[in-house]
């Protein structure tokens, strides 16, 4: 199990997508927030310390899609024996390789993930789950050993044998955890370099 980061790639497209939007937040605040009634008004109310950022700009930030935070490498291997009453028993073992990536659907994000409170930017962000449930390479498989003959429901027990192993070696708490933590620093970041002095991001 060989925790990694993400690739410098994808967290840049994300970056840049979620600076885009929020830029656009601002702008629209400074330009139109006398503006009633458009499609990207942001409103700032009488006495009000709280801004709203209006649906459009969410969406924008939910058209990032998934963004990955933690990538972990695993191996298993597993068997499988069969009894016979002539003979000696037959058993397969094989070798399964995956690349399990946690991270945030950022399609799940709420209407009302950001918030100002007071001078802080509140963050709510959808939980960290495991973003693609297909994360065996199956070019990968190696036969380690194979004893009689065994047919495609057998390999394919097999198979969910080892994704059962790799999700409970991997999707522990701990991981979760650091992923969190990535994505806390990660999106703060963004919004720091936008400057917000104190951005507070939660689950």
């Amino acid at each position: 199990m060989k925790p990694s980061n993400p690739p410098l790639k994808e967290n840049q497209l994300a970056r840049l997508i979620l600076t885009a939007a929020t830029l656009i937040a601002l702008v629209t605040m400074v330009v139109t927030l006398s503006v009633k009634g458009t499609r990207n008004e942001i409103s700032l109310g009488p006495g009000d310390s709280s801004i709203t950022v209006d649906k459009t700009q969410v969406n924008a930030i939910r058209d990032i899609g998934q963004w990955e935070f933690l990538t972990i490498s695993d191996e298993e291997l597993v068997d499988s024996t069969e009894s016979r009453l002539i003979g000696s028993d037959k058993k397969i073992t094989r070798i399964y390789y995956g690349t399990l990536r946690l991270g945030i659907d950022m399609a799940q994000l709420r209407d009302d993930a950001l918030r100002m409170r007071a001078d802080t930017l509140d963050v709510t962000l959808p939980p960290v789950t495991l973003l693609d449930d297909d994360f065996i390479d199956e070019a990968r498989t190696k036969p380690f050993y194979e004893n009689g003959s065994w047919d495609q429901k057998a390999r394919e027990a097999l198979y969910e044998q080892a994704k059962r192993k790799m999700k409970q070696r991997c999707l522990t708490e701990d991981n979760i955890n650091i992923a969190q933590l990535n994505a806390t620093e990660e999106v703060a970041q963004v919004f720091h370099s936008m400057g917000y002095q104190y951005v507070d991001v939660h689950f």
